[in-house]
This record gives C-alpha cells, sequence and structure tokens, in this order.
C-alpha cells in the first residue's frame, strides 16, 4: 500500500496525489510520508549528490518546439540563459504537494540575465529535473507595466528570497516582478496552480514599494506568506495567497511598518515562538526577531553566543521541525545549527552550533560568491526525519544533507516586545 502525504492546512485537512490537492477538512501543521528510500542510504550529519539528471537536461532553449530560433539562442535566452536561473540572485521554494515526496521548485532570471518565466521541479522520489511549466515564448518588448507577459507568466526578475510555496492554495508563488528593462519591480505576485500549471496574479501592491533584495517566509499558524523588500522597502507586507478576487485576480495585500529592510536577506518562520527570523548579513552581522503577535514593534536584534559561521549574505536559511532551530549553510560542507533559548526569545542566548558529522565526505558545490543560496536551500520534511537539499549550478548535482534528529523542540515563552 502506498500512504500519501496528509497536510493538515487552514480549514482542511489536504491530501497530496502528485500535484493534485483534495480537500476535507482543519490547519497548523506539515504531516508525510516516509522519506525516500534512498535517505537511508545517508548518515547523519552528512551530504550526498544525489540528482539522476542536471537541470540543463531540461532547458526549454533546447526545445525546438519553444524556441523559434532553435538551435540558436531563443527569444528569452538574455545575456546569461538558463544558468542565470542560478547565477542572477535567484532562489526556489519546496512544494511537498509535488511527486510523492516532495519537489524543488526554481525559476528566475532577471534584469536582463534572462527572461524565462518557466518553473523547474526536482522530484525528491525520481531524483530527476523537470520542466513543470514552459518560457513566455512571445515577443520580449517592454515595458510590462504590470508585471506579466502576455501569457500571465510572471515578467522575469531577480527573485532573491522571494518565492514560496502557498499550501492553502497548492501553488508555487513568485514575490517580484520586472516592470521594464532595467531593475525596476513592480509589487505583484504570481501564482502557478500545481493542480493545472496555470498562472494567476494579484493586484499591484501599489501603496508602498516592496523592491527586490529582500526575504519572503511562509507563517504555518496564518496560512499567509510574509515579505519585505531590499533596503528602500516602505513596508513588511502580508499575502494571502488564498483569496480570489472578483476581478480575476489573487490574493490579499496587508501592509504593516517596515523591520529589517536589508539587501540579500533571508528569513523564515518559527512555529514554536511564532516570530519571523530574519538575517542581514550584507549589511552587517544581526539576525533579527519580528514578533508577528505586535507588528507596531520594531524588529528585535537577537543575542548570539556559540561559533558562528562566517556570516555571508544571501545563504540558506530554513527552520528544522525535527531540531527546533534554524539551519545555515552558505558554502562548503558545514551546515550550522541557530538555536533558540529556553527562555524569554527576546533577550535570551539564541546558540550556533555545526551539525556536520566528522564523517562527512561530500561538498556541495558552492554558489557564485555573489549572486547566493537563497531558497535554493530547503528542508524536506518526513514523518520521520528531515532532509536539506540545495542546488547552485544546471550542470550539477542536487545534494542532500541528512538532518540529525534526537532534539525535541523548545517550549515557546510568550512575551510581547516593547
Amino acid at each position: 500500500m502506498q500512504f500519501l502525504p496528509t497536510f493538515l492546512i487552514r480549514g482542511a485537512t489536504r491530501t497530496a496525489i502528485g500535484a493534485c490537492l483534495f480537500v476535507f477538512g482543519a490547519q497548523a501543521s506539515f504531516a508525510q510520508t516516509a522519506a525516500p528510500d534512498w535517505a537511508a542510504g545517508i548518515a547523519p550529519g552528512t551530504w550526498q549528490a544525489i540528482s539522476l539528471n542536471q537541470l540543463e537536461d531540461v532547458d526549454p532553449s533546447k526545445d525546438s518546439g519553444l524556441n523559434r530560433n532553435y538551435p540558436d539562442a531563443p527569444p528569452w535566452n538574455g545575456a546569461s540563459g538558463q544558468r542565470a536561473v542560478i547565477t542572477a540572485w535567484n532562489g526556489g521554494a519546496f512544494a511537498p504537494t509535488l511527486g510523492t515526496k516532495g519537489s524543488l521548485l526554481l525559476h528566475g532570471g532577471g534584469h536582463k540575465d534572462y527572461f524565462g518565466s518557466e518553473v523547474y521541479a526536482f522530484d525528491m522520489s525520481t531524483r530527476r529535473w523537470s520542466r513543470i511549466s514552459n518560457p513566455y515564448t512571445g515577443s520580449m518588448s517592454w515595458p510590462q507595466s504590470d508585471g506579466s507577459f502576455p501569457d500571465g507568466s510572471p515578467s522575469i526578475a531577480h527573485t532573491y528570497d522571494m518565492l514560496e510555496f502557498d499550501p492553502g492554495s497548492n501553488a508555487f508563488v513568485t514575490l517580484s516582478a520586472q516592470s521594464n528593462d532595467a531593475a525596476y519591480r513592480v509589487n505583484v505576485a504570481h501564482t502557478l496552480s500545481l493542480a493545472d500549471r496555470k498562472w494567476s496574479h494579484s493586484t499591484i501592491n501599489s501603496s508602498v514599494a516592496v523592491p527586490g533584495g529582500g526575504y519572503s517566509a511562509y507563517d504555518t499558524k496564518r496560512g499567509v506568506i510574509w515579505l519585505e523588500g531590499g533596503s528602500s522597502s516602505t513596508a513588511l507586507v502580508q499575502y494571502d495567497a488564498r483569496v480570489r478576487n472578483s476581478d480575476g485576480t489573487v490574493g490579499k495585500w496587508t501592509n504593516f511598518p517596515a523591520k529589517i529592510r536589508r539587501t540579500d536577506s533571508v528569513g523564515a518562520y518559527d512555529p514554536v515562538h511564532d516570530i519571523l527570523v530574519v538575517t542581514g548579513f550584507r549589511d552587517g552581522d544581526n539576525v533579527y526577531g519580528i514578533d508577528l503577535n505586535n507588528l507596531d514593534a520594531s524588529a528585535v536584534t537577537l543575542n548570539e553566543v556559540g561559533t558562528a559561521p562566517a556570516k555571508s549574505s544571501a545563504h540558506g536559511w530554513e527552520w528544522s521541525s525535527t531540531r527546533g532551530a534554524f539551519l545555515y549553510w552558505r558554502s562548503g560542507a558545514d551546515v550550522y545549527e541557530f538555536r533558540p533559548p529556553s527562555g524569554n526569545w527576546q533577550t535570551g542566548q539564541w546558540t550556533w552550533s555545526k551539525l556536520t558529522s566528522g564523517s562527512n565526505s561530500v561538498t556541495p558545490n558552492s554558489a557564485s560568491s555573489d549572486n547566493g543560496v537563497y531558497g535554493r536551500f530547503r528542508i524536506a520534511r518526513y514523518a520521520d526525519q528531515e532532509i536539506a537539499v540545495v542546488v547552485n549550478g544546471v550542470s550539477s548535482s542536487v545534494y542532500a544533507f541528512r538532518i540529525p534528529t534526537g532534539i525535541a523542540p523548545r517550549a515557546p515563552t510568550n512575551v510581547t516586545a516593547e
């Protein structure tokens, strides 16, 4: 008998079969099947190269049915071609509903590097890349003032840490788009339904500035996505992708006072303390906590102890449920844990420590020193373990890190920032 992933999403219990999502009934957390069989061959605390093909194998420029210039560069090639999906300041997301064991999703380009609007999926069960949507193949003329190509797909911007999976709508969500051939962006979200592979988009959130360079995080308690732009951002924004509007658009924007405003920042949600934890390592060394129950308060600079990693910007940053802590990875073999205090999260000591086992013999290939990792480092959560996955090249492997278990999440201390 094959067991299917079950998700408890706000107001509904959902069971995933491949890319389909069936709704039956209540919310809050994820519960999944056992990890893929291949994961048992990875020792806890170590890496392994796992992919059976490479991203370049599914490059749409090689498809003569799509690329009218074949075998030459396609209309959407830009300055860099497909490799810009990784090398041009772009992230990714993890969709537990796509495939029987979930999939890592990639998308991006931006500025003049690449204009392909396709989405790629690495299936954790088959360990293969596929292309789950095709690029816009028409004219690349500018501007697209609403941030969309004529086919409804997003006009490509650097995505940074601004890609998410929304379980409430079973959709891949992009949270920035480009409005002309310069680096300008519009505050618009696009969602690719994983059920029918169709794009939808939001209205433009025109009352605030949320430029690229920022972070996003999915909030499992409220069923929404939080995002904030880079240094010129004017708001912390809540986006609810489940909303369907009468004009055919999707999603609802709610704006709050800006908190971090750090370029190349990366954020994730702590469900134990109900806070966003955001790193701002391009503009400093601090890690910040944002109290989601008091959004009028300023962000809190967290008190760090222990052996911290080299704080390079645009790293991977994810919450581990089995560790009850955040995981950090930027380059090399070492994965670090950032563990909350047992008491008050605002004043207590958050502890850095290294998770990588001394028996590790594999080192993932590093990202470019400039473009970072962002959401291409993600955690797949299963009933028996968690696996971190990352990819840093179109012609290289996907790597998996088996996260050591055995430390239960600490009980929250409920405090409100003043």
